[in-house]
């Protein structure tokens, strides 16, 4: 298990550091319904999931309709 930082707080390390770091956003309810209506593994949308949580809303919509469209299309 890791140290904590110099002065003993847990925001030092720099794995937790980075995580503070990162913003991150909730995906709506037509966003999951988007990504539900994928035709996708389970895995691949939780994998999905976990990118769009770092997107804006409108960077969010870009990315599943891409993928809407490459899945309609393949």
């Amino acid at each position: 298990m890791k140290e904590l930082g110099e002065n003993g707080e847990l925001e030092e390390i720099p794995e937790i550091k980075k995580y503070f770091s990162r913003i991150y956003t909730t995906l709506s309810k037509d966003i999951r319904e988007k990504l539900r209506d994928l035709d996708l593994s389970k895995e691949k949308k939780k994998k999905i999931k976990k990118e769009l949580a770092f997107l804006t809303k409108d960077k969010q919509i870009e990315y599943l309709d891409e993928l809407i469209q490459l899945n309609n299309h393949g």
